[in-house]
């Protein structure tokens, strides 16, 4: 079998994590965890990674998070994987393989993963959660909140706090009427009721100037809230001076 080093990239909640345990589990290779974002300079888990790369019995070592590595321990990770025995596969999980030394991509193959469309997470958490009513999660989410995780989390609060859920369903009705009629005025409303920034936010970006100040605010890390109520301050101006 081939044990080329694979860098395994995506963002959060494409299913990155799944991917990695369903494959251990199909060719029936022993999986070792190194949580390399709680560990970013491998102070603590360099000598396990020294052993787990010498293994005689196969085995993968699932590098989790590995694109948050500092530079150096980046420099001794390439070194382990110029030595690593045969029978031992790395799996370097990071949202942004740029971010990982050239050296290492050089020494790698790149598998990408893409945030799940609705039928895929309809199908997984079929699967996964019998009994569930998929329609109320599809209800809640928008498109661009469709990933595995976000999937999980309507789901296990839809079967343990059914209460929760359906509170959760009714806020965000109420949130969505709100994206009839927004209005700089309702600005403090907004917030005191708990409502998503960015959920706001998007109803407003089909004017092309606000979506470059919305990618400028993301750029810098900008306050949602602040920009939305410059957006709506906008907005109502022009609309009163056509």
């Amino acid at each position: 079998m081939d044990n080329t080093p694979i860098i395994l990239t995506g963002p959060p909640g494409c299913g990155k994590s799944y991917w990695i345990q369903k494959y251990a589990e199909e060719v029936e290779k022993q999986l070792f965890v190194c949580p390399c974002r709680k560990d970013r300079t491998l102070r603590d888990g360099r000598q396990k990674l020294h052993i787990w790369a010498r293994r005689t019995e196969p085995a993968i070592l699932w590098l989790e998070g590995a694109d948050d590595l500092t530079p150096e321990a980046q420099a001794f990770l390439r070194r382990i994987l110029e030595t690593h025995a045969s029978d031992v596969l790395f799996i370097l999980e990071c949202r942004d393989a740029g971010r990982l030394q050239e050296p290492i991509r050089s020494r790698c193959k790149i598998k990408k993963m893409y945030l799940p469309t609705w039928d895929e997470m309809d199908t997984f958490l079929s699967k996964t959660y019998h009994g569930i009513n998929t329609n109320e999660i599809r209800e809640y989410l928008n498109k661009n909140e469709y990933s595995y995780r976000r999937g999980q989390q309507c789901a296990l609060l839809q079967i343990q706090n059914p209460e929760v859920w359906s509170r959760t369903m009714e806020h965000r009705k109420k949130e969505k009427e709100e994206l009839n009629n927004l209005s700089s005025d309702q600005l403090i409303h907004y917030i005191k009721e708990g409502y998503n920034p960015e959920r706001l936010i998007c109803s407003l970006l089909s004017n092309e100037k606000l979506l470059k100040d919305y990618g400028k605010c993301m750029e810098v890390s900008g306050s949602l809230w602040a920009f939305l109520g410059s957006a709506l301050y906008k907005v109502s101006t022009t609309t009163k001076n056509e």
